[in-house]
């Protein structure tokens, strides 16, 4: 054993009995929630959290002044975590602080200082902290705390009486806060899951999955999430959700819970509306123990791939209901993309223009404005002219040089710049970067599938537009999934898959002439000659301008579509 001097803090649960009889996981729960709060502000008086015991804790610290300040900060935030919860649930701490002789051995103490500790604190009442005379000396008049002298006091197996000082709390409340206002991004705060079970390695990855769903969703560029220390201050707390949005200042909110059966883990995970406690989606993850890390890895991408979509498309909704002189940029910028997912390209142009007008460095307005130069050709005329491939070259230089150019905003710049040739391997770098820097980006995987086709390597084009299918196989854009899916197909001679993906993007929207293109000549190529010139003349008849020397004008540059012009002639289409 090791001996030295240390300031001891000794705390626990007033009435705890009571609290557990009336409801145990809540009070678990709350306790746990309160010491898990408290540990950060242990650290930061450069004290020690020796151990925890159910219903309160021991911590050391090397000088008696960060011990009793600390010991008083705890208390006020015991105290503002149980104003926000029922009275029956609260959970008063008592503590008490003494320095002296300690032992030391495997990380625990013993002696004389720890035992002083202990009886001060079980002395104390419900919310305070008493200190002993020794303490007291060398803090007196170094804190601005007002203490009260309460006299010799007989302490249990302490052969001496101890003089005993407890610190004033007389008109401490709870500090109200002024509620910040939301932010134009979607926002979020991921809430500590709870654990329904006893087991500290329960709570460890109850917090770890709630820690990583922070992190992940924190690199979604359209989403502002808070940060996990300030959504861990309501551990344990049972706190309506309305409550917590308006103090965070957030419109969503992800709840979770973690249960355990022998060797097997269940994760439920639900996100809400905190404004109204609308549930938007729930879900659950049911996996093994025998490798937590994978489960927890593969949980968390689930959870973070479903989310950042949703919240996504719920807030161009929302701003597709206002009206439009009632819309912020941003929401005005929601709008175009909403737009754009019914194939509106005119429509989110004359948006964004406005956009752009008023607010000349908006940067993500000029990158999707640069991507729908891109839409022109692909979906509508399948020809590129001189003035389109200078506009969104433009526009796309002018995102990426703006001081906002977020990794979304490179994304869509990046693939304007491929796409118009002006710098492809520069392009095809932003649109991977988006992907390593946001998994979830399905529109920026998309992309990446669709470079690949045209300039690169078409078997991992398919590995990324399947990536894309798997991350939002719901999204309004879907067929242009199917489009990068078809032009990769094509590109490695598979015209049976090239046909079948072409026809399901069809589906989802029978107006974009690239699929019918593509279409056409996969039905050629298979020897299917009378179905490619019924679907070369629904083509005509739905883009009466189409010409194939138009088209393989701007296609003949991609290295692996470049020769279709025989089949498209073959099948009746204009020259």
């Amino acid at each position: 054993m090791k001996r030295r001097l240390a300031a001891i803090l000794a705390a626990d649960v007033s009435d705890y009995g009571a609290l557990v009889q009336s409801d145990e996981m809540t009070a678990v729960r709350t306790v746990r929630g309160h010491i898990s709060a408290f540990e950060p502000q242990i650290a930061l008086h450069h004290g020690r959290m020796v151990k925890t015991m159910g219903d309160g804790f021991l911590a050391e610290f090397g000088s008696v002044v960060d011990a009793v300040a600390c010991a008083a900060i705890l208390q006020k935030i015991a105290l503002e975590r149980n104003h926000k919860i029922a009275i029956s649930e609260r959970a008063v701490f008592r503590m008490g602080v003494h320095a002296g002789d300690i032992l030391e051995e495997a990380e625990d103490i013993f002696g004389d200082g720890v035992n002083i500790a202990a009886r001060l604190e079980s002395l104390a009442a419900p919310g305070s902290v008493l200190i002993s005379a020794k303490v007291f000396e060398d803090v007196d008049r170094r804190l601005d705390l007002t203490f009260k002298d309460l006299g010799l006091k007989t302490l249990k197996n302490i052969e001496k009486p101890v003089q005993v000082y407890q610190l004033e709390t007389d008109g401490v409340h709870p500090v109200s806060l002024a509620h910040p206002e939301l932010p134009e991004k979607p926002s979020i705060a991921i809430l500590p899951f709870k654990v329904f079970s006893n087991g500290d390695e329960d709570e460890f990855l109850a917090d770890s999955l709630a820690e990583d769903l922070t992190t992940v969703l924190s690199g979604v560029p359209w989403l502002f999430v808070i940060a996990r220390n300030s959504a861990f201050t309501y551990k344990g707390l049972v706190v309506d959700i309305r409550e917590i949005g308006a103090e965070l200042g957030v419109r969503y909110i992800v709840e979770g819970s973690l249960r355990r059966s022998t060797d097997r883990i269940r994760v439920s995970v639900q996100l809400a509306d905190a404004s109204d406690r609308r549930q938007i989606w729930a879900d659950r993850y049911d996996g093994q123990l025998n490798d937590i890390f994978e489960f927890q890895d593969v949980v968390t991408s689930k959870i973070a791939t479903t989310i950042a979509p949703q919240l996504q498309a719920l807030e161009i909704q929302r701003s597709m209901r206002k009206r439009p002189t009632d819309r912020s940029a941003y929401e005005l910028f929601l709008s175009a993309l909403g737009c754009l997912n019914s194939a509106r390209i005119t429509e989110a142009e004359q948006i964004l223009e406005s956009v752009i007008q008023a607010y000349p460095d908006y940067a993500s307005a000029k990158a999707v404005l640069a991507w729908c130069t891109t839409l022109r050709v692909a979906w509508q005329s399948a020809d590129e002219s001189d003035a389109l491939r200078e506009k969104g070259v433009a526009l796309a230089r002018a995102a990426l040089g703006s001081a906002q150019c977020d990794v979304e905003t490179r994304a869509y710049a990046g693939y304007a710049i491929a796409f118009h040739f002006y710098d492809i391997e520069r392009g095809k770098e932003l649109v991977a970067e988006a992907v390593e820097l946001c998994p979830s980006f399905a529109w920026a995987w998309v992309s990446r599938a669709l470079l690949e086709a045209f300039f690169g390597d078409p078997a991992k084009g398919i590995a990324y537009g399947e990536t894309a299918l798997r991350l939002n196989h719901l999204d309004p854009l879907v067929f242009r999934t199917y489009m990068a899916l078809t032009n990769c197909y094509i590109g490695l001679g598979d015209n049976a898959n090239a046909l079948g993906h072409a026809e399901r993007g069809l589906l989802r929207n029978p107006n974009i002439v690239g699929l019918q293109v593509l279409k056409t000549v996969a039905l050629h190529r298979l020897g299917q000659q009378s179905e490619a010139t019924a679907e070369a003349a629904n083509l005509i008849g739905r883009h009466p301008g189409f010409r194939v020397s138009k088209f393989t004008l701007h296609t003949g540059k991609f290295a692996n579509i470049s020769d279709v012009a025989g089949a498209l002639l073959a099948s009746g289409l204009p020259e």
